[in-house]
């Protein structure tokens, strides 16, 4: 089995030790907030791992990607990125695969994000979005994240979405290759009673989820045609060590 180097870095927001009598052992809440020390990353830019090419880590957690064969772009999975809506809201001429459609903030954030690429086209996908390595030794327990669409996205939306037209992301947990819970959010919902599309940073609980080996992504739409990307950031998960 190849071996996978990851960038770590954590932000632990609840840690406590204890000895079970077999060993002893760590229980912690992380916030993955994906800003990490060790990157040189600019503003308003985007970043994946050529070095070890299958992702990039946070904490106990991988979050993976596949990457065409030159390695100059990211075919599906995760990537990192800066790319903040301007100040005047245009986005005209911009590159808006990667970049975070929010609406209504009062103040322009450098703030890193990931965007997730969800693709059916074989060999376009890493096996898995998330995983957890460390199953053997412990458990992981999903809390939930935020999430937004990308410009992309929403620009398609507003051009083609009709009556009745939905874009659905589902996450669906795995452990012993068993699928463990499910969660969905509508990220745009054009349903007779209302015309919607998230625009801002909106909680997704993922604890249907349960204890997790993996974690993959699936965007379900309606639509024919729709940028099959969104953003997540500050995955909140909780972690069970013995050692």
């Amino acid at each position: 089995m190849k071996r996978i180097l990851f960038i770590l870095f954590s932000l632990v927001l609840v840690s406590s030790c204890f000895d079970d009598g077999s060993g002893m052992g760590q229980t912690y809440t992380v916030s993955a907030d994906f800003n990490y020390m060790d990157i040189e990353f600019f503003p308003d830019s985007t970043f994946f791992n050529t070095r070890t090419p299958d992702g990039f880590g946070y904490d106990a957690l991988n979050f993976y990607h596949q990457l065409d064969p030159g390695k100059i772009r990211v075919d599906g999975g995760f990537t990192l990125s800066r790319l903040e809506m301007p100040l005047s809201g245009k986005t005209e001429g911009l590159n808006n695969t990667y970049r975070c459609y929010l609406t209504g903030l009062k103040s322009r954030l450098i703030n890193t994000y990931t965007v997730f690429r969800y693709s059916t086209e074989p060999g376009f996908m890493p096996k898995h979005a998330i995983g957890f390595p460390f199953v053997k030794n412990g458990t992981c327990h999903m809390h939930g994240c935020f999430v937004t669409n990308t410009v992309e996205v929403a620009e398609y939306v507003k051009a083609n979405f009709e009556v009745g037209d939905r874009l659905t992301l589902k996450a669906t947990g795995y452990l012993d290759g068993v699928k463990t819970g499910e969660a969905e959010i509508h990220l745009a919902d054009y349903s007779a009673a209302k015309d919607s599309i998230v625009s801002l940073w909106t909680p997704f609980e993922l604890t249907k989820l349960g204890s997790i080996e993996h974690v993959d992504f699936e965007l379900i739409s309606t639509k024919d045609g729709v940028p099959p990307y969104f953003c997540m950031d500050n995955m909140v998960f909780k972690v069970d060590i013995t050692y």
